[in-house]
């Protein structure tokens, strides 16, 4: 009796174990799938292009990765200052409203035209895009339209070369930077280097010459390769395009 009670013991405690143990694969397996997705994460502001002085405003950005709505942003940050004063800045953290959106309210103290930018931090990304706001009637239409065009530019073309290295080989890069067909020069320009699925990007800052942007990376894994080109110059301008490069 006591030999059976004994197998019986032995029988269920290894069940137990093996239950235990495919559970935990489960979990493994499971956590395995959730591969967070490298598509750059986009920032929409809807901000009201006019205002009245001391009037209540709402400043929205809705926030999107790959046309999903991002509800887990690290950071959402709306910066205004008044034209000309942007050591005067105002920094306001927003809230998640709705899907993707957040929101902050704030008012204007003059009559002039503000600039709104809004600093967005999510899934190891940022992006600053930026709007204007003119209150009341500043002195005329005229130099509101003028700082309007001034932030507002068509966009930037952006061209990196070459688009394939050697692994194990460091890998010059050259940056040309247009904007309005003229070359951009002063500017900041840097590249986010990662491969699919990755945690961690490399950041590679590039020095200019010439009007030209260079630098250079060694990649340590044979494959395809995102490089993310970032260029900003002071508040106005913050561009990104994203290219493959094949490494062999």
């Amino acid at each position: 009796m006591k030999r059976t009670m004994m197998k019986l013991s032995l029988a269920t405690g290894l069940a137990g174990v093996l239950m235990l143990g495919a559970c935990g694969t489960e979990e493994v397996d499971h956590a395995s799938e959730t591969v967070q997705s490298m598509e750059p994460v986009e920032a929409e502001l809807n901000v009201p292009a006019t205002a009245d002085k001391e009037e209540t405003v709402t400043l929205s950005v809705r926030v999107t990765q790959d046309g999903e709505a991002v509800d887990d942003a690290d950071e959402i940050k709306f910066e205004v200052w008044k034209n000309g004063a942007k050591e005067d800045s105002e920094m306001m953290k927003a809230s998640l409203t709705e899907d993707g959106v957040y929101e902050v309210e704030t008012t204007f103290a003059d009559e002039a035209v503000y600039t709104v930018q809004v600093h967005v931090t999510a899934r190891s990304m940022h992006t600053m895009p930026t709007t204007n706001v003119t209150v009341g009637h500043p002195e005329t239409a005229a130099e509101a339209e003028e700082t309007s065009d001034h932030h507002h530019h068509a966009g930037a073309e952006i061209v990196l070369e070459p688009k394939q290295a050697t692994v194990n080989e460091p890998q010059p890069f050259n940056v040309n930077v247009e904007i309005d067909h003229e070359m951009l020069t002063g500017a900041d320009v840097q590249l986010e280097v990662f491969k699919d699925g990755a945690e961690k990007h490399e950041w590679v800052k590039l020095e200019e010459a010439d009007g030209v942007y260079t630098g250079e990376h060694t990649f340590t894994e044979a494959g395809p390769y995102n490089v993310q080109v970032h260029v900003t110059k002071g508040h106005d301008i913050h561009e990104h395009i994203m290219e493959t490069i094949e490494v062999k």
